[in-house]
């Protein structure tokens, strides 16, 4: 039924849960994993300034330069928490790959989705609610919204039940 499932993954101890879920799911349905890790780019601090008319083409010129080495910095400490990852799961004899890439979380993981023909996604939620997840967004809603493939949404331990 499952032949390759995507575990979206932000770094947090959190997102490392779906791995388990996922991993007892691989191991019935003997599937691929695909693991992904999305790392919105920086923003220039000056686009700020720049809303507002003050800037300099020298300013500028260094808030993209620090806005570039910040990528490359996430993108390299992104890239050694997945090798990490990776190799936690394919020492378990499972058949595995990860993708690291720059962008939205939401569209990265939809076009991986679609990219490599996945048959289910599992990931998680941070359990957010009213004010923040309107104003944030929910990367795990629009996911469970747009998908064409099923999605198991693991949420947090809720700290006190009514």
């Amino acid at each position: 039924m499952f032949k390759k499932i995507l575990v979206p993954l932000d770094g947090s101890r959190f997102s490392s849960h779906a791995l388990r879920y996922a991993i007892d799911i691989i191991k019935h349905y003997k599937a691929r994993l695909i693991l992904v890790r999305a790392i919105e780019p920086a923003v220039p601090i000056s686009t700020a300034a720049s809303s507002i008319g003050i800037e300099s083409p020298s300013s500028v010129r260094a808030a993209m330069e620090a806005a570039e080495t910040q990528d490359r910095l996430n993108n390299r400490r992104a890239g050694q928490y997945m090798r990490k990852k990776l190799h936690e799961v394919t020492s378990q004899g499972i058949d595995a790959n990860c993708h690291v890439v720059t962008g939205d979380p939401y569209e990265s993981i939809m076009k991986i989705c679609k990219k490599e023909k996945v048959d289910l996604v599992v990931m998680t939620t941070h359990g957010k609610s009213g004010f923040k997840r309107a104003i944030l967004g929910s990367v795990a809603d629009k996911v469970v919204r747009d998908s064409r493939v099923p999605v198991l949404v693991i949420r947090p331990k809720s700290r006190k039940r009514r």
